[in-house]
C-alpha cells in the first residue's frame, strides 16, 4: 500500500494525505494506515492515538465509523488482526470520492478475503471436535453463498449499466 518513495522527511500528515492520494486504496484503518507510516520511520515514537489526533486536526481527512472484529474481545480482536481484519476509525481524503466501482471492489475483496480466512480456519480445525467442524463448515457455506450472491449482483449491476 505505501509508495517507498515517500520521503522520510515528510510530516506523518503529508505522508498519508500523499498515500490516501496515490493508493488504489481510499478508505483506509487508521491503524493499517499508521503501521505503514512507522514502517517507513516515519512518525517514530507516535502513537495510533497521536496519529489519530493529528489526523483529526486537518481539514483534509474525514473518518468513517469502524468495525470491531473482536466485539469488545481484545483477543479476539488481536486474532483477527493477525489475519488482516484491523478494527477502528477509517479515513480517506475528503476531496477523494467513494466511487461506486470502488464500494463494489472493496465488497469483493471483503468478501473474498473472509472465505479464505474461514478456508484456512477449516485447514487447521480441531480433529476431535465434530461440534465445531459442523459449526465451521456451516459457516464456510455460508460465507461460499454469500460471496456468489455478492460476485452475481455486482455482475448483475454491471451488466445494467453498460
Amino acid at each position: 500500500m505505501v509508495p517507498k518513495e515517500v520521503g522520510m522527511t515528510r510530516s506523518p500528515c503529508e505522508w498519508a494525505a500523499e498515500v490516501l492520494g496515490s493508493g488504489n486504496d481510499i478508505l483506509v484503518t487508521v491503524k493499517v494506515l499508521w503501521l505503514d507510516l512507522l514502517s517507513q520511520g516515519i512518525g517514530t515514537g507516535l502513537s495510533v492515538d497521536a496519529f489519530t489526533a493529528l489526523l483529526e486536526a486537518d481539514e483534509r481527512f474525514e473518518f468513517f465509523e469502524g468495525i470491531d472484529h473482536g466485539d469488545g474481545d481484545e483477543e479476539e480482536r488481536a486474532l483477527m488482526e493477525e489475519i488482516g481484519f484491523h478494527s477502528g476509525l477509517r479515513v480517506k481524503l475528503a476531496g477523494r470520492e467513494l466511487t461506486p466501482e470502488y464500494v463494489a471492489r472493496m465488497l469483493q475483496e471483503s468478501t473474498q478475503n473472509m472465505l479464505e480466512a474461514l478456508e484456512g480456519a477449516w485447514e487447521v480445525r480441531p480433529d476431535d471436535d465434530p461440534e465445531a467442524e459442523q459449526q465451521l463448515l456451516e459457516i464456510l457455506t455460508m460465507a461460499q453463498r454469500l460471496k456468489h450472491e455478492v460476485d452475481q449482483a455486482l455482475e448483475e449491476v454491471g451488466e445494467e449499466g453498460e
